[in-house]
């Protein structure tokens, strides 16, 4: 296989499912292969065969437990470097039951559709930056000058609205505000460094948001960034994902790694508005 194309693992028990996304994926991500397993074993004989770029995995299959397939895959067969997204089509799925660990990349909601999912894939392949399908209002939380200003030029390169906090206390106030009754455009998304200075670190400002506000992974998506070595603390990134971040990104900022996670969790958050929005209007009607 040439040096510049990439191989994706699909496995899901729906035959429908991996044609229309690698039919999908064909058309949109150039000099890609796919090869697709319906069960453990074929997924298994594949691994062992092949070298893959990225694998993705339902999280429901009909002849193992999502956690041993994951492990199997990172302990078992050794596969521990590729990126890893597991796939839920869940109401709420695999952010409010615990399920993130420090064996998985990344999580993609189905209900999201197949388009965005591809779009979510090619975030982690790294190739031509995906574009900004869905604007929004961010709440930027970085410390460092230098990093801040190379995010904030991407964010305005794709013409999203932010604000940028430089510490979690700062952020905190801003999101206490929008959230308020009569603010009339909340935030759509949090971008957040973990580590910042100040009495509050990223993951107190994330428990605060879902657990002392009470705002839900759809109500307000947070992505977090972060420089940790996860090679020397295993656990870390359990920890981050446990404290209710949607989703993480490793510093060095990628753009297409970027602009895919914030049109993955924007587009969340407009479901969740669509949602919310038919239900009182229901309710009115009623």
């Amino acid at each position: 296989m040439s040096s510049d194309v990439q191989r994706v693992l699909l496995i899901d028990h729906s035959g429908t499912s991996l044609a229309i996304i690698t039919k999908l994926i064909d058309k949109n991500i150039p000099n890609v292969i796919v090869d697709a397993a319906m069960n453990a074993d074929e997924a298994f004989r594949l691994l062992k065969e092949h070298r893959y770029s990225l694998i993705t995995t339902s999280r429901n299959l009909p002849d193992i437990d999502c956690h041993n397939m994951i492990d199997t895959i990172r302990t078992g067969l050794g596969v521990k470097s590729t990126p890893l997204i597991v796939i839920s089509g869940e109401k709420m799925g695999i952010y409010e039951e615990n399920m993130a660990c420090k064996l998985v990349n990344g999580y993609f909601d189905k209900k999201l559709g197949q388009q965005k999912l591809v779009d979510y894939i090619n975030s982690f392949l790294n190739t031509d930056p995906p574009k900004a399908i869905i604007g929004g209002n961010i709440l930027y939380v970085e410390d460092s000058a230098t990093v801040a200003l190379a995010t904030r030029n991407l964010l305005t390169k794709h013409n999203y609205n932010y604000l940028h906090a430089v510490n979690a206390e700062q952020a905190l106030q801003h999101i206490q505000q929008s959230f308020s009754k009569n603010h009339i455009q909340p935030f759509d998304l949090l971008l957040t460094d973990i580590q910042l200075e100040g009495h509050m670190s990223g993951r107190d400002l994330i428990r605060e948001i879902r657990h002392g506000l009470g705002l839900g992974y759809e109500q307000l998506p947070i992505l977090v960034t972060t420089s940790s070595n996860f090679d020397a603390d295993p656990n870390g990134l359990n920890r981050i994902f446990s404290s209710g971040a949607n989703d993480i990104l490793e510093k060095p900022i990628r753009e297409a790694m970027l602009i895919g996670r914030l049109n993955n969790l924007l587009m969340l958050r407009r479901q969740f508005l669509e949602i919310h929005h038919l239900d009182s209007s229901l309710a009115t009607y009623q």
